[in-house]
């Protein structure tokens, strides 16, 4: 990254990169969805409708940002990209009430969906060119985690 970036491409890189969260050594990945643990969390004082707006607005942003980053970079989702797991964490915990216990597991359940990629979160990623691909697999893989755990609080 020699050349001299625009400022456009400066802002993209930021949030694309979750203020810096992305450059966590050896897990930017969990570092950006620990973040979007924090945004969710803040999210569920809004609400459904206007959070649901906050996330969607947010997975924009990540397909400009992540476009716009993969470009600058000349790298295919660099891993430093992680506006996608702060965007997929916060669809995990939208709208659960049940506290930290809840979001602990979410955590995880998110994680295990980012990094196995059951159908069809391994497909998003290769259907959705640019930014958009950055985002959808961990879009699907969110929206798994909080489905799971709908279904399980309706059986435990």
């Amino acid at each position: 990254m020699g050349k001299k970036l625009k400022n456009a491409q400066k802002l993209a890189l930021v949030l694309a990169t979750g203020f810096g969260t992305g450059y966590c050594p050896g897990a930017p990945g969990t570092a950006g969805a620990a973040l979007g643990l924090v945004v969710g969390w803040l999210l569920g004082y809004l609400s459904p409708a206007l959070s649901l707006f906050m996330i969607l607005f947010l997975v924009m942003v990540g397909i400009w940002a992540g476009g716009v980053t993969e470009k600058t970079l000349g790298q295919k989702d660099p891993a430093i990209i992680v506006i996608d797991e702060i965007a997929g964490m916060t669809i995990s915990v939208w709208h659960v009430d049940t506290g930290w216990t809840a979001f602990i597991v979410l955590f995880f359940l998110f994680r295990l969906f980012d990094i196995w990629k059951p159908f069809p979160v391994k497909n998003m990623e290769d259907m959705f060119p640019g930014g958009a691909g950055i985002m959808m697999d961990d879009v699907m893989a969110g929206i798994y985690a909080n489905i799971i755990w709908r279904l399980g609080s309706l059986f435990f």
